[in-house]
């Protein structure tokens, strides 16, 4: 097989040609040959190579001592590649082709080497958008005193520079709970939590105030993701 140093590329059309030039010795290959055939149609090429150019540019920004130059390098990382262009080819959202290149960057980072949820993790990135990811970021593992809604709308607002309402936080909060990425926090933890205050809140009070944190599988989702941010 083709080496292929994919450290010292700098473009989508090289990542394109380099995975046609390591598939075409292999007989066994010919139908990802085909499926690479079908991305020619401009539109979808041009969704595919969105996401790789973002790629490309988070990389650089990732220490080169925390890249894992190996995997970067191996069939592995080609079929990573190839999944995650799988389900980017038709991404119209631009939120969400953003997540794809931080997934791809996150497999690169040499913490996640033997991580053996990241493809479950791609399928999530079809699913979340970088509000999701905000939300989830913003929560812990156990309660961490924030009304959810209040704290994002207010802080997403004032990191990105755009108009969020509310309502939208909330729709994504009840979201992210029905995909299993976050939960309402117990609420003997959090009058436990809120009693060294001197703080007692009633059932109605509780229900209104958003408290919630991220599942097990919304934490391990977020500590796979966050490399790409490193």
């Amino acid at each position: 097989m083709k080496e292929i140093n994919i450290s010292k590329m700098d473009s989508a059309d090289k990542v394109l040609s380099a995975i046609r030039a390591c598939l075409s010795p292999f007989p066994v290959t010919a139908p990802i040959a085909s499926l690479l055939a079908d991305y020619q149609s401009q539109k979808q090429n041009r969704l595919i190579e969105d996401v790789l150019n973002r790629f490309f540019n988070k990389i650089n920004t990732l220490e080169k001592r925390v890249q894992n130059l190996e995997y970067m390098n191996s069939e592995e990382f080609l079929y990573d590649l190839l999944q995650t262009m799988n389900y980017a080819q038709n991404e119209q959202n631009d939120n969400r082709r953003d997540m794809y290149a931080k997934y791809l960057v996150s497999c690169c980072h040499i913490d996640n080497s033997n991580n053996r949820f990241k493809r479950i993790f791609l399928e999530y990135m079809g699913k979340i958008d970088g509000l999701d990811f905000y939300i989830i970021k913003s929560l812990n593992t156990t309660f961490n005193c924030k009304n959810i809604i209040e704290d994002v709308e207010g802080s997403y607002n004032c990191k990105y520079k755009c108009n969020v309402t509310k309502k939208e936080v909330l729709n994504h909060v009840y979201y992210l709970t029905s995909l299993g990425l976050i939960e309402i926090s117990d609420e003997e933890e959090v009058v436990k939590f809120l009693e060294r205050y001197n703080e007692k809140p009633s059932g109605r009070t509780f229900k209104k105030s958003y408290m919630y944190q991220r599942t097990t599988l919304g934490d391990d989702l977020y500590q796979f993701i966050k490399k790409s941010e490193v």
